[in-house]
């Protein structure tokens, strides 16, 4: 039952980003870009439900046969998401009839002379810093000055990364999106006419033509989502897209070989969440790899808020905003040694708080693993 989505919509989107927003104390809603797993869960969860002729109530509610079949097959309304398996959001474009997909540029590639060059931690630092105790410090041996680098990478270039330790290109977000930016001003409920002085600034997304959001799915069928096309409702304001099953190829993303090189680093290409911030509490990596494991160093940038609101009746009445996490972002890169034998586990590479389900079951956390070397 595997297979993936390309997503593409019929007019701007907007997600919004982590921040609270209300007409009147804030001026901008902001948009995130790509969207998190949250949406897309959200999102293909509705599709399927309203595809199976279950009715909202009935669903929660449980008591038939096919209620309960469908909480099987996508999580009760309370939490949980069933059977339901997705990797992703990522970015993806049309390109000579064919689906490339593109991921966050990882944050050890800075430019140095017109080209790319990667950070590695180095064993002899000359100086200090106020790195945790035991952990290297990413340099790059030069005279030269060093550009950060944001954007997208094909997967193409994501394999040479990895294999050739270098890129051939990477591309701004304005070759697969624009923003655009829609006045607004909130409305009195009972009166229905405009409240003076709320006026707001709304931050929408247009996607380019032949560019889709890209999401691998499991654990439910074509004929769950209604059919191999349709359309389904995305982001704020819920937005209309068309989404279109696509036939699953071949992982084209990075994994190693286990066992695992002496050295490997992990490059997250969606968020993740830990319970120590930018890692697990304590530092224990087991749950992600067998044998001895230890960090040596890592390339964070600076977190991603993301949080979101409850759907259902009974929270959206009460207090329905989920609570504001901090994320590791998409891009991140963690550098680990081992002495002996160590594998991966073939879990996401992110945890998740208690009473959430399971974050790297809708798409958080998904990774590429490769081999690194010391500067």
């Amino acid at each position: 039952m595997s297979f993936a989505l390309a997503i593409q919509p019929h007019d701007v989107l907007l997600f919004r980003d982590g921040k609270p927003f209300s007409a009147g104390t804030d001026v901008r809603a902001r948009s995130l870009f790509p969207p998190t797993p949250f949406t897309l869960q959200g999102a293909i969860r509705a599709r399927v439900l309203f595809s199976s002729q279950v009715s909202p109530a009935e669903y929660v509610q449980g008591q038939t046969q096919e209620a309960q079949t469908l909480q099987q097959l996508i999580g009760p309304s309370k939490g949980g998401y069933g059977q339901l398996r997705l990797r992703g959001p990522f970015l993806a474009r049309r390109e000579k009839g064919q689906w490339v997909r593109y991921f966050p540029v990882p944050a050890d590639v800075v430019g140095l002379n017109g080209g790319f060059e990667l950070l590695k931690p180095l064993q002899q630092f000359p100086g200090r810093s106020n790195l945790p105790d035991g952990l290297l410090m990413p340099w790059l041996c030069t005279d030269k000055r060093v550009e950060e680098k944001r954007g997208w990478i094909s997967e193409k270039d994501l394999w040479a990364y990895f294999q050739e330790n270098k890129l051939v290109k990477v591309w701004e977000e304005t070759e697969f999106v624009e923003r655009e930016h829609r006045f607004g001003i909130a409305i009195e409920r009972v009166r229905r006419t405009v409240r003076e002085s709320y006026l707001y600034l709304a931050e929408f997304l247009r996607l380019k033509e032949d560019v889709a959001l890209w999401v691998d799915v499991d654990g439910i069928s074509e004929t769950d989502l209604g059919g191999k096309t349709g359309f389904l409702q995305l982001g704020g304001e819920a937005r209309v897209a068309y989404y279109e099953v696509q036939q699953a190829a071949p992982d084209p993303i990075p994994t190693p070989p286990n066992p695992l090189p002496r050295r490997f680093k992990v490059v997250l290409l969606t968020p993740a969440w830990f319970s120590g911030g930018w890692q697990p509490r304590g530092g224990n990596w087991g749950q992600f790899f067998s044998g001895s494991v230890r960090l040596v160093s890592a390339i964070i940038s600076r977190y991603q808020p993301i949080g979101g609101a409850y759907v259902d009746d009974k929270r959206r009445r009460e207090a329905f905003q989920k609570p504001m996490r901090r994320f590791v972002p998409a891009g991140s890169v963690y550098f680990f040694e081992h002495d002996g034998t160590a594998s991966w586990t073939g879990m996401p590479f992110t945890e998740t708080p208690s009473g959430e389900g399971s974050y790297g079951q809708i798409g958080f956390g998904a990774c590429a693993i490769g081999e690194w070397n010391h500067a």
